[in-house]
This record gives C-alpha cells, structure tokens and sequence, in this order.
C-alpha cells in the first residue's frame, strides 16, 4: 500500500538575505567573515565603474581585502572554470559571485575547485569522468542579479559547449552558504531579459510542483512562487522599462524558491528539452522553457487523462489547481486545465517561436536522442519521442 507522503530528503539550505539596496549590508557580512583574500566572479556590466561589483570591490580595497576579479560573458564552458581554478590564489578564503544565472554557476564551480585544484571534466555528468566529488571547497556567497534560474539555491552548476552538449557539475557541497537577494537588481533588466529570465522561474516552479518526485516541502514552495507570480503576470508580460517594486520583489523571490523546488525535487519534459536545446542552439533557455511551455502542458494532460492511475489522477488535480490559480472562475477540472493551457499560451505570446534560434523540422533529432537523462526523469508521465517531437513543433 503506497504511504499518505511517500520518503522524501531535503538538501541544506543557504542563509537568505532578503533586503533591498544591499551593498552596504552585503560589505559588512563580508568584512565580518575576515576574509583577506577573496575571489569576485561578475557579470561584465556590473564590473563597470559606477555599478554594483566596482563600488562592492572598492569598499573591500579600502578595508585591504585582495580582490582577484573575474568576469564572465555567455554561459560557462568546461574549459573556463579550469582555466579560472588556476588563475585564482591559492590563499583565497571564499568566493563570491555577482550576476546571472551562468556567473553565479561558474563562481560556484570555482568555489568548488579552488582546494583540489581538478579539472571540472573529472566530475561532469554525461560527457567527464563521472567521479564521485570528495574534496572540500570554499564558501560561496550568491548575489544574483536575475530573477530566473534560481541558481543561488541550488546544488549545481551548468556548463555548456555549444554544437556538443550542456551537462551539469553537481554535488550538494556546491550549495551557496549565503544567499543575498535584492529585488533592485531586477529593476535594471531590460524588459525582454526579464521576461526570458522569470518564465524559466515559473516553468521551474510548475514543473518541480508536478514532477514524480514532488514532496510537501517543495510543493508548498513551489505553490506560494506561483501565487508571487501569478499576481504580477500582467505586469510581467508588459515588460515595463521601470517595473514596479512588487513586479521586481514577487520576481526575486520566486525564482529563488524554485530553484529550492528543483535542487529538492528535480523538473520534467520542458527542462529535459531545453537542455539539448540550448546544447545545439544559441536559443535564450528562458525562452526555449516559455515556448514549451503550453505544448509540453498539453501532452502531459492528454497522457495522464489516459493513464486513470491514482498518481495520474493526483497530477491531474495539481495541474488543476495551477488552472484555477490563472482563472478562479473556472469551477469544473475540464474548465481548470483549459484555462491552465490558454493561461501558459498567453504566457508564451511575446515569443517569435524558436524557429528564430535555428530549429526546424529537420534538425531536431540531436535533440530527441539526448533528452531522455536528467530533467525528462521527472516528468509524471513517459512522453513517447513522437510527442515530444511534436511539442517541439508546435513552438517553431
């Protein structure tokens, strides 16, 4: 007899700071550690004189911290964390890292690489050696200046090359000892960045709210994310040049509680398609997981309406409650999921489709064939590769 809530394991989780205007809070945590020497990964922009990582180096030179600054541009690639692992001093007591999603995963790679001094490719998973990850590595501060893929609270970093592959480095020691969320940072996206960035958040909020191993814990998160979403969409899908301080919190939060959901209870089919994806194609990963969205959705309910099984009846209802969340009007679970779909296409409706990226009808089959590891585990529902093909399609 299958158990009310079936086992589950939580990882660790970092200390969270949520506070606007953090510079000068996040300075003195630093300085409080004594650190003396320190690594700084930065997004380019924000390494320029005037923005956030010059004037946060500045205060640390004053106070004669050793600041070994890096900037990173695009997403990481193998051969980038080894290179900065060599570069970084051999004293350097913690590693901090400032920006999106691909610096925050390469401060955190480095963080880890630091104290062994190995390459990366001893321990990616599907393309390196597939070792397990024993040493020690240094603490890692995240101060992450997107609202998207939740990378600041989760245990892995995703590196890429592109025409081969987008494989993960991944162990739960990799977890950030602090997070610094400061909604202000999303205030200077620009609109079209912030949309890419906040519906891979929402497709990780929904997907690790549906997938087979959902628990309590991160369904509570995952739910009270898609509430914070759900109650800025309109403002969200304007992409206002100076959104609103509830648009910009609602965003911050959410995606750090999606990345929470995802590194405790993985995701499904969006995400086991975008990954290869983004492997083949210069194809922004918040759009490719937004045009996805809505075609994935509809094969997961169409296959789980057909399976009856008491776990296909239970996805159904959660996908449900998602439906009524979009249009509490909506009182049937016929009315729920419909609304759910027409929700999700609107969502993706700032989309020219992914055939702008590259992808057609005749080059996909890359994709099918490396799409079954990670993320597809998780979907609730085995989708056939027709099917998926056929999402594909439909997102063109």
């Amino acid at each position: 007899m299958r158990p009310a809530i079936p086992q589950f394991t939580l990882t660790n989780q970092p200390k969270i700071h949520f506070q606007w205007d953090c510079l000068s809070a996040l300075t003195e945590s630093i300085l409080q550690k004594q650190w003396r020497s320190m690594v700084l990964i930065s997004s380019q922009f924000l390494a320029r004189p005037g923005q956030f990582s010059a004037n946060f180096i500045a205060h640390l030179q004053q106070a004669d911290c050793r600041v070994t600054v890096f900037t990173v541009s695009g997403e990481p690639s193998p051969e980038l964390i080894d290179t900065l692992v060599k570069a970084s001093p051999k004293d350097t007591q913690g590693v901090i890292g400032i920006g999106g999603g691909s610096v925050l995963d390469t401060a955190k790679a480095v963080a880890g690489l630091i104290p062994s001094q190995t390459s990366v490719y001893d321990y990616l998973e599907g393309v390196g050696k597939a070792r397990p990850f024993t040493g020690s590595t240094y603490p890692f501060i995240a101060v992450p200046t997107t609202a998207g893929t939740g990378s600041e609270t989760t245990k892995n970093a995703v590196l890429s090359r592109l025409g081969e592959f987008k494989k993960s480095f991944r162990d739960d020691k990799l977890l950030a000892q602090e997070v610094w969320l400061d909604p202000r940072f999303v205030e200077s996206c620009p609109g079209q960045v912030r949309y890419a960035t906040g519906m891979d958040a929402f497709t990780q909020l929904l997907e690790s709210y549906t997938t087979r191993k959902a628990n309590p814990f991160t369904d509570a998160l995952a739910w009270q994310g898609m509430q914070l979403f759900q109650s800025v969409k309109a403002e969200f899908l304007a992409q206002p040049s100076t959104p609103s301080n509830k648009l910009s919190s609602h965003l911050m939060l959410a995606a750090s509680f999606s990345g929470i959901t995802l590194a405790n209870a993985g995701l499904g089919a969006v995400h086991g398609l975008a990954g290869p994806i983004g492997a083949f194609f210069e194809a922004p990963h918040g759009e490719v997981c937004a045009a996805l969205l809505a075609p994935i959705t509809q094969a997961n309910l169409s296959a789980l309406e057909a399976a009856t099984t008491p776990e296909a009846i239970q996805t159904l209802k959660k996908y449900a409650r998602i439906g009524q969340l979009f249009n509490p009007n909506a009182q049937t679970q016929a009315q729920q999921l419909s609304s759910l779909i027409d929700a999700l296409t609107e969502l993706a409706a700032p989309l020219q489709g992914l055939s702008t990226y590259g992808l057609t009808s005749n080059t996909l089959d890359a994709v099918i064939e490396n799409c079954r590891a990670g993320s597809m585990l998780g979907n609730p529902i085995v989708l056939s590769d027709t099917v998926l093909r056929h999402a594909i399609l439909q997102a063109l």
